[in-house]
């Protein structure tokens, strides 16, 4: 029998091959000639032409959907661990939380692959992910929509996602950032790139201010379903349309949800972010000629009389808010936070501050406004910003009589000074009693001559009160055991008073400084983290510093350390016992 197969059903294949008028006749002469061998096999043997069906295309809708979030909505693993691998978050960052850019939004996950890719792989995937409204919940607006298809329009895919996503929440992200931008607050044409080079170039930002308000207008009758926002800009003129866009004051500017809803519960998120953390440094807001234009967003939903407002804030889930480089209009915040009014509790968590320039900053009483409506604050970030104050020693003495804010559940605070005297200021405002992890650093502009002298502001972290006072004496931070310190230049006297006052210390990480101070840590565990001063590759050493000063554990983060690395751990070592 197996003779017989393998030596006619070849035979007859190649003679059908060359002979048979169509793929029917061949067929049937092949199942002649194995006719004998199907009695053998429960299964008859089909031919190529037959309809195949993979296996995952046998697999339920249900679970294919599921699928397609996974490969939609979840990050890169590489990319995700990248802030778990700095240790202490040691490393330079653009901002004061050293945050990932998934952070900043979900939708700015590098690896997140758009469901259109799903959408065009064949006519089931497509039914598959169109029913799925949890896949287009993430609308990212970038430069490169308007450089794809000019002819289809601006943004398309954005009416698109908000179609397709029915009434699930939304996480909107907006990057109106040019890579290549000259950091000028206005385009450019025939620029003088130098007096002493006879050229010039012309320069114009893709990302306009029509862009903002016509992507705002599309996405802005949704806001009442908005999980997250998150807009950032490399000019303040496309962040002042989208401010103006956000404050539904003016309904001929701006399309408006219809029915206009008095609250949005469902926003838990709001980034607004101007990148040009250079203009914080100037005294003097830029452009100066918008200076005074001050807005808030979601302001209109405030516009009516009070007796109308629900019991609940307007925003009564916002649990994150960065403002960095944006300003608003500071005296009216609280009440978009928490007003009077209102019978619950604020349940914003995490608050960042940062890059304001002086002029635009909040008074102390506007920025103790905002603390008062925060109790419910886990991390307060702090990075070239904060309340105006006089820049002088005399007026930052801690004579201050006014109480601190209590924020109670407080457990982080960064705070990055360009001035030490304002910093201590800030320091009067707040109750640092339950803080357990505390981040200190010089953010002052890279342009500025001489380092600041932080012996002020080390010697106020170590004591809350002036000599005469009752609590003088008392630790600013009695529980933080995790210690940060970036680019503080001090005394060595000033490390070992400011070491003293943090009995609870365990995690010390040292960066870009001399580690000095040290004799306050000599009869004490304390894990060291330690990156030497002007180390151009990223190292890193990690030890543990025990009461006999012997350097248990020492690892080098990279395989092959620069020059000079062991003589700066080395000595940064041996300073716990000399200086």
């Amino acid at each position: 029998m197996h003779r017989s197969l393998t030596t006619t059903v070849p035979t007859q294949h190649n003679a059908a091959t060359a002979t048979a008028p169509d793929a029917a006749s061949r067929y049937k002469q092949l199942t002649l000639f194995l006719g004998p061998a199907q009695r053998h096999y429960p299964q008859p043997i089909r031919m190529a032409s037959a309809t195949y069906q993979a296996p995952i295309a046998r697999l339920p809708v249900e679970l294919l959907s599921y699928i397609f979030l996974l490969g939609a909505h979840t990050p890169d693993p590489e990319e995700a661990g990248l802030a778990d691998d700095a240790p202490g978050g040691l490393g330079e960052g653009s901002g004061s939380l050293h945050e990932r850019s998934d952070d900043i939004s979900p939708c700015a996950s590098s690896s997140s692959m758009p469901p259109d890719v799903f959408a065009a792989v064949c006519r089931h995937w497509r039914e598959v992910a169109l029913n799925t409204p949890q896949l287009w919940t993430r609308v990212c607006v970038t430069i490169g929509d308007l450089m794809h298809d000019e002819a289809s329009g601006w943004f398309p895919a954005v009416s698109r996602y908000v179609s397709r996503s029915g009434r699930c929440p939304l996480d909107i992200y907006i990057d109106a950032r040019d890579p290549e931008w000259d950091f000028s607050e206005n385009d450019s044409f025939g620029a003088i790139i130098s007096p002493y080079i006879d050229e010039t170039y012309d320069y114009t930002h893709p990302f306009r201010v029509e862009h903002m308000h016509y992507v705002l207008n599309i996405l802005l009758p949704h806001i009442a379903r908005v999980r997250s926002l998150a807009i950032l800009t490399d000019r303040w003129a496309p962040m002042e349309t989208a401010l103006e866009c956000l404050s539904f004051e003016n309904p001929q500017f701006v399309s408006r949800p219809n029915p206009m809803p008095k609250s949005l519960p469902a926003l838990e998120s709001l980034v607004l972010m101007r990148c040009n953390e250079f203009v914080s440094y100037n005294p003097l807001f830029s452009p100066a000629e918008r200076r005074d234009s001050v807005l808030l967003p979601f302001s209109g939903l405030l516009s009516a009389p009070e007796p109308l407002h629900a019991p609940t804030p307007v925003l009564p889930g916002l649990r994150r808010l960065t403002l960095s480089g944006v300003h608003l209009d500071w005296s009216s915040l609280p009440a978009l936070l928490h007003p009077p009014w209102s019978t619950s509790k604020p349940v914003l968590q995490r608050l960042e501050l940062s890059y304001h320039s002086p002029e635009v900053r909040p008074s102390e009483a506007e920025f103790r406004g905002m603390m008062e409506m925060c109790d419910s604050l886990q991390s307060l970030a702090i990075r070239v910003s904060g309340p105006r104050s006089p820049t002088t020693p005399s007026a930052c003495s801690f004579t201050h009589r006014t109480l601190p804010v209590e924020l109670p559940r407080l457990e982080t605070f960064e705070l990055g000074y360009d001035d030490v005297y304002s910093a201590m200021h800030l320091l009067e405002t707040i109750n640092f009693d339950s803080v357990k992890r505390l981040v200190l650093e010089d953010a002052s502009s890279p342009a500025r001559d001489e380092t600041l002298d932080a012996d002020p502001l080390l010697w106020a972290c170590s004591k809350v009160a002036a000599p005469s006072s009752s609590e003088h004496g008392r630790p600013l931070f009695p529980r933080a055991d995790s210690v940060i310190l970036r680019r503080v230049e001090a005394s060595a006297e000033a490390f070992e008073a400011f070491y003293g006052a943090l009995p609870n210390l365990r995690e010390l990480a040292v960066a870009h400084m001399f580690l000095l101070g040290g004799k306050a840590l000599a009869d004490r565990n304390v894990e060291l983290k330690f990156v030497p001063p002007d180390v151009p590759a990223p190292t890193l050493s990690a030890g543990l510093l025990s009461a006999d000063h012997e350097h248990t554990r020492q690892k080098s983060a990279l395989d092959r350390p620069c020059p000079g690395f062991a003589v700066h751990v080395g000595t940064a070592v041996a300073s716990l016992g000399v200086l």
